[in-house]
């Protein structure tokens, strides 16, 4: 299992879907890309084992373009419930955590 201290280790802005979105930096694409690539395979979603642990106690910000692009795009594997497994979050507001749910819930829009 991996872990990730997302503040640190990537940015404690997370606002951007991709390249396109306002400045094109730290965006959801480069994030999925780089720490979740390994969840992109079929076979990653067939058991409930966690993939990777998400630390956000070093993020400010979480949007719904970013949230979307990272968690919502793994609905094509399961339900928010196996989702939530396999990518354990850790150290995240109510707020934050809200608007994670409310992307995987609507589904994933490019």
């Amino acid at each position: 299992m991996k872990y990730v201290d997302v503040g640190k280790e990537f940015s404690s802005s997370l606002t951007n879907r991709d390249e396109y979105q306002r400045d094109g930096k730290f965006t959801g694409l480069d994030f999925r890309t780089k720490f979740l690539n390994g969840l992109d395979d079929k076979e990653q979603w067939e058991n409930d084992n966690v993939f990777i642990t998400l630390d956000f106690g070093n993020v400010k910000r979480v949007g719904p373009s970013w949230s979307n692009e990272v968690f919502a795009y793994f609905t094509k594997f399961g339900k928010k419930e196996h989702i939530l497994k396999k990518i354990k979050l850790e150290n995240i507001s109510r707020v934050k955590l809200a608007i994670i749910m409310k992307e995987i819930e609507t589904g994933y829009n490019q």
